[in-house]
């Protein structure tokens, strides 16, 4: 009798972990996707292998499929950065995402449209004259002893 329960105590902790570890692969993957999993985003491929709590981008325009261990499959939009769940939504997950802002500049997307356009360079541009003209003008209050 000792032995069945401790068997059966070891099956539903090897299912709990194996729940909590669970993992998602990138089914597939339209435009620009990106994941960080741990130090920066970097490109991936179709059939990569994410883990609970791996970041996942999908830049603008794009879209990704996560497939998790049960065949759960979670449809990513573009424009949002995702945070890979321990569980699959269909087992009760929580799929924690944030819509990343319209205007990211090129050097984050440069498949995008030109985020910033030729009045917000000249508002830059100008107010750099204004304070490089502060700072190299100086005081008027040089005094000159004899």
């Amino acid at each position: 009798m000792k032995a069945v329960a401790t068997l059966a105590l070891s099956l539903a902790f090897s299912g709990a972990v194996s729940a909590a570890t669970s993992s998602a692969t990138l089914a597939s993957a339209q435009g620009s996707v990106l994941v960080n999993q741990g130090k920066q985003f970097v490109p991936v491929q179709n059939g990569q292998v994410f883990a609970a709590g791996d970041r996942v981008m999908v830049m603008q325009g794009g879209s990704a499929v996560l497939r998790f261990n049960d065949g759960c499959d979670v449809t990513l939009s573009g424009g949002s950065i995702t945070l890979v769940p321990e569980v699959s939504t269909c087992a009760g997950g929580q799929l924690n995402s944030t819509r990343l802002a319209n205007e990211a500049p090129p050097w984050i997307n440069p498949e995008a449209p030109a985020a910033y356009g030729t009045g917000t360079w000249m508002l830059v541009g100008g107010s750099a004259l204004v304070v490089g003209g502060l700072v190299a003008g100086g005081s008027d209050n040089d005094t000159v002893s004899p």
